[in-house]
């Protein structure tokens, strides 16, 4: 970064000391923070403005200044719709204009610093200081991580079930008709599993065991991998150990690796697909001239499809971007990709109906408009009789005013006198409706959107993380699932969920790796500074983390659901990673053949 060494003249210095004790009273103020730490705070603010005033980067000071905004109005209007916050936390200065702008300005310096130094401190890569070969390194991160997260299961034998993971169960079991509402391939997943186990004369919790068994070996082959492609980049023997560190010491990837959840693999095979990314687009689109690199991505691409029902719209983007990068190749590349994007569709359409395999609801995917009408409904908002009859039809008025909750929409479409067959053969009109509501319930439909999706965007917002144990015994006796008696594991237990509970609550710092808002800010953040350091082609390897969460801002169910974002949590170190530059060297600690990416 450039940088002038021309002092600072008195008169500056002490608008800069007065500026930076008004930012950190109002800015500990908006927080509640407590007054004593007023004078650390200015002081601090007070530096970071020296050394931002001799840092002269037009584009570094844009790109800072547009997400200084950003991030400001979330903490302003995420006060406003927090569940945990109550009265609007900046509501005693009046106005929100003063806070927004004192926000932004902290914000600004900070980030603008923050900036400036990922700028002069490239990651240096090296291959030649290898220790471990790719692939040893490759089956050593396996097996640590495999090993650290298995006792879990041990723990809560035989894992995590939920009421999601009992719907997958049951299908799998035949119980109940196939849907797609889970993923059908996680549950042809589970389906060879538990039929092994009864086959052995085992019975359905040693199944279920057995599959998280084999669950967490594959997201530590997947994980794994992570440390065998640093490995292959070059990267510091440091940056491979703090990466683990991070993988081994947060208890939520112990804890999820034997959570009966579609979520988890599919966010340890997102993980693997944007290090497939960086490897395409490092080597400028020859890796897709590979026939056997290409048909492994296009295989990948397909897995993410059918993991996750939002997994198509972060491969169809990120594809399409692909093909118009390097539509050199278009031989090769287009009919690769278009297979993709045509053939999946057509197996969970067509495909599915010929199979007898029932669609997702209509529901699952209509969560914010149900919301948006729930609350215009609740707070008697402007709805005409024509509108009133077609709602009826869905769930009764009188009932959705009584069901409507701001931070879920469950209440509504799980009701039981909630049609869901009404509303499935009546799609066209429903979107009619909640359109024609809009314009007369504007703020409404501001205030249900904010409040449904805050989580997702507001740091200062938390909900509950994981479950422990078969959360649901009802449910699972239902299937025959019984978790056995805690015995010699309950303090084991209960020491699981406090190191989880501890780290989001009680640890200032560290526990934003367990803010879905942070995590989303640290990938925008990143993207800033890619276009801060003129990468912009790398840009790509992020798109399929904001296509996911754009695809949450659309149809989230619940206001702050960690699993959801866990391919966030899983990227994280990589996205730190992209933040900062990066300079190839033949020998370490020489200047000579130094490539700067």
């Amino acid at each position: 970064m450039e940088k002038s060494n021309s002092p600072v003249s008195v008169p500056c210095g002490i608008a800069a000391a007065v500026c930076s004790v008004f930012l950190a009273a109002v800015t500990l103020c908006f927080f509640r923070a407590p007054l004593f730490l007023l004078l650390p705070a200015a002081a601090g603010l007070f530096l970071l403005l020296r050394q931002i005033s001799q840092v002269h980067n037009r584009r570094l000071f844009v790109c800072n200044a547009v997400f200084s905004l950003l991030l400001a109005i979330s903490f302003i209007a995420g006060n406003k719709a927090n569940l945990q916050s109550g009265q609007t936390m900046s509501s005693f200065l009046h106005n929100d204009l003063l806070p927004l702008a004192a926000l932004g300005a902290v914000f600004f310096i900070c980030f603008s610093c923050m900036s400036d130094f990922i700028g002069r401190h490239p990651v240096h890569l090296c291959r030649k200081r290898r220790r471990l070969s790719p692939g040893k390194m490759w089956l050593a991160s396996t097996l640590v991580l495999f090993f650290s997260w298995i006792p879990c299961l041990f723990v809560f034998y035989p894992g995590n079930i939920s009421g999601d993971s009992v719907a997958c169960i049951v299908r799998a079991l035949g119980k109940v008709p196939l849907s797609n509402q889970q993923p059908l391939l996680y549950i042809l997943l589970i389906r060879p599993v538990l039929q092994f186990a009864f086959a052995i004369g085992r019975d359905i919790n040693f199944g279920a065991a057995l599959f998280l068994t084999l669950q967490t070996a594959v997201m530590a082959v997947v994980i794994g991998y992570f440390f065998c492609w640093l490995t292959q980049k070059g990267a510091a023997p440091w940056i491979q150990i703090l990466c683990m560190a991070y993988f081994v010491l947060n208890p939520v990837f112990s804890i999820y690796a034997v959570t009966m959840w579609k979520d988890i693999l599919f966010s340890a095979f997102t993980l693997l697909y944007l290090l497939q990314l960086y490897n395409i687009l490092q080597s400028g689109g020859e890796k897709l001239q590979s026939l056997g690199y290409l048909v492994g991505f296009v295989l990948l691409n397909i897995l993410l499809c059918f993991l996750r029902n939002n997994g198509y719209y972060l491969v169809f983007v990120t594809l399409v971007i692909l093909a118009v990068l390097y539509r050199k190749y278009w031989k090769r590349v287009l009919p690769a990709f278009l297979a993709v994007l045509i053939l999946v569709p057509v197996i969970q359409g067509p495909g599915y109906k010929a199979a007898n395999v029932a669609a997702s609801p209509f529901a699952e995917s209509v969560g914010i408009p149900l919301q948006q009408i729930g609350y215009t409904v609740a707070n008697d908002g402007a709805v005409t009789v024509e509108q009133k009859a077609f709602l009826n039809q869905i769930l009764p008025l009188d009932t959705m005013k009584k069901s409507y909750r701001p931070y879920i929409v469950n209440p509504i479409k799980f009701n039981s006198a909630f049609n869901n067959n009404f509303l499935e053969s009546h799609k066209g009109e429903f979107i009619k409706v909640w359109a024609q509501m809009l314009r007369p319930n504007w703020k409404k439909y501001v205030k249900a959107y904010l409040m449904e999706t805050v989580g997702y965007w507001h740091i200062g917002t938390a909900n509950w993380i994981a479950l422990y144990g078969a959360v649901d015994p009802e449910m699972c006796r239902m299937v025959g699932i019984v978790q056995p008696d805690a015995g010699s594991f309950a303090w084991s237990r209960g020491a699981v969920k406090n190191s989880l509970d501890c780290l989001q609550k009680q640890i200032p710092v560290l526990s934003l790796i367990l803010s879905i808002g942070f995590l989303f800010w640290a990938v925008l953040y990143a993207a800033f500074q890619m276009i801060i350091q003129k990468r912009r082609k790398k840009l790509l390897l992020l798109v399929p983390l904001l296509l996911l969460w754009l695809t949450l801002m659309v149809a989230t169910p619940t206001f702050c659901e960690f699993r959801y974002m866990f391919a966030f949590s899983v990227a994280f170190p990589l996205v730190v990673l992209l933040s900062f530059p990066v300079e190839q060297r033949e020998k370490m600690n020489s200047p000579r053949h130094l490539k700067t990416e």
